[in-house]
């Protein structure tokens, strides 16, 4: 933020929400604020956002509206650099008082908000603060509830973001979402939104009847979420599950290597998808794809994530296409934005079933 006087155009405000639920409070901004930009501050939940309104309908607005991610609300007019020790008080009572709304004979109260590591307390700025104003305004600085003017001061390590409002301008509303997720219902880790966004950009549908085999299950990630898909989830890997997703109904652990499954004659009837985020080199999990593709149905439709195991990474994709393209057809490699240093590939197995409804190579 740069140096911004009272009289500027548009609002800047300082704004707290739940921490991980920033980019629903962005979302809520934009309907309430259009236009508005929001800047991710150096700790979660905390929030600047600017906007084309004058500062006094932006808050009125917010102050109206029926949010859910809204919480602390607070308009600032000037900022000033904060150092580590108590030499940045004067530039901060200079900054303050430089917006220009205190006055002589009104009275005023300082309070600090103060993130980050420093030599001093908030209560250490707010009495030398109100002390340098006094001087510079000759109004008065107050320790009651009942005042003029509220001069807010949110640091942020290195810097300060100063207001001066009357005190029902700053905004404390009651923040109605402050989780992102249901209790039991958090991801087990990043790996879950892959399977999630997967299913999607391919457009693959189970029925409710479905058999899904997952290779390389641990800790349980796709599982539990093809297990809210599937009737029944065989999970295979040599490592445990997560406890939440082995006790779950309709899947199935087999502790053994996907090598091994080939072998094996408990799996039951044929299934119908086959998914695997095993770390290794592609080649060699297309062969494992390859090697269990009998036990797939006709036409339908596995995924398996391409591990980049070294920088060439066009020649990891020809050579999982082309090993297999031996057992799949329509075989698509794509990069999803929960990918990182991978990508995903989608296939039918061969055969002259119908693929899947919607499905899209």
């Amino acid at each position: 933020m740069t140096e911004a006087s009272a009289g500027a155009p548009g609002a800047i405000l300082i704004l707290t929400t739940a921490a991980g639920l920033e980019a629903e409070a962005k979302r809520e901004l934009s309907c309430l604020l259009p236009g508005a930009r929001v800047t991710p501050l150096l700790l979660k939940g905390n929030l600047q956002v600017s906007c084309d309104l004058p500062e006094e309908e932006a808050i009125a607005r917010l102050s109206a509206a029926d949010t859910w991610y809204l919480a602390r609300v607070i308009p600032v007019q000037q900022s000033a650099s904060v150092t580590k020790d108590r030499t940045c008080f004067s530039a901060i009572a200079a900054a303050a008082a430089a917006i220009g709304r205190l006055a002589a004979g009104d009275t005023f109260l300082v309070r600090c908000h103060r993130r980050g590591e420093h030599d001093w307390h908030s209560r250490d700025l707010e009495r030398a603060v109100a002390a340098e104003l006094t001087g510079l305004t000759r109004a008065e600085g107050d320790y009651e509830a009942e005042v003029d003017w509220l001069v807010s001061v949110d640091i942020y390590q290195n810097r300060a973001f100063i207001g001066v409002n009357r005190p029902d301008v700053v905004l404390r509303k009651t923040l109605r979402r402050q989780r992102k997720y249901a209790p039991g219902a958090r991801p087990l880790n990043r790996a879950q939104w892959k399977i999630k966004e997967a299913l999607s950009a391919f457009n693959i549908e189970l029925p409710p009847t479905a058999r899904v085999l997952d290779l390389g299950s641990a800790p349980g990630g796709w599982a539990e979420e093809l297990a809210r898909l599937a009737a029944e989830v065989v999970a295979v890997d040599p490592a445990e599950l997560d406890p939440r997703v082995s006790q779950l109904p309709n899947v199935r652990h087999l502790r053994c290597r996907s090598e091994e499954l080939a072998d094996r004659g408990d799996l039951g009837g044929p299934f119908d998808l086959i998914t695997c985020d095993m770390n290794l080199d592609p080649a060699a999990v297309a062969d494992i794809m390859c090697l269990l593709a009998g036990i797939l149905r006709a036409g339908a439709p596995a995924l398996m994530t391409i591990k980049y195991t070294t920088p060439r990474r066009r020649e990891h994709d020809r050579a999982a296409r082309s090993r297999l393209a031996r057992c799949f057809e329509d075989i698509q490699i794509k990069r999803l934005p929960h990918n990182a240093r991978e990508a995903t590939a989608a296939m039918r197995k061969k055969g002259t079933a119908s693929p899947p409804p919607n499905y899209i190579p």
